[in-house]
């Protein structure tokens, strides 16, 4: 996550890119990030990498896929306002 000015708006993003973000705190070792949203953020990484690649098609399958996103999403934001507002910078994988 780059520099983000306040006007940007994390719920435009698109899963693959919160997900993308996600790996990013993850892997950003030589950071002043806390390590357990380092972790935290893995494992959502992880979670998206699942809910996008859940299949489509049938709508039980889709309605579970659209909350399992809906969750990541709103977690995944959180975290993301906590690493801006501290001003840290992600790097891009």
């Amino acid at each position: 996550m780059e520099k983000v000015d306040s006007t940007f708006d994390f719920w435009l993003m698109k899963p693959s890119e919160l997900g993308k973000e996600c790996s990013s705190i993850a892997q950003a070792v030589n950071s002043t990030i806390d390590p357990k949203l380092r972790a935290e953020a893995g494992q959502l990484a992880a979670e998206w990498r699942e809910a996008i690649a859940m299949p489509t098609g049938i709508a039980f399958d889709e309605s579970r896929r659209a909350a399992l996103i809906a969750a990541l999403r709103r977690r995944t934001i959180e975290i993301l306002i906590r690493v801006w507002r501290n001003g840290e910078g992600v790097p891009e994988i």
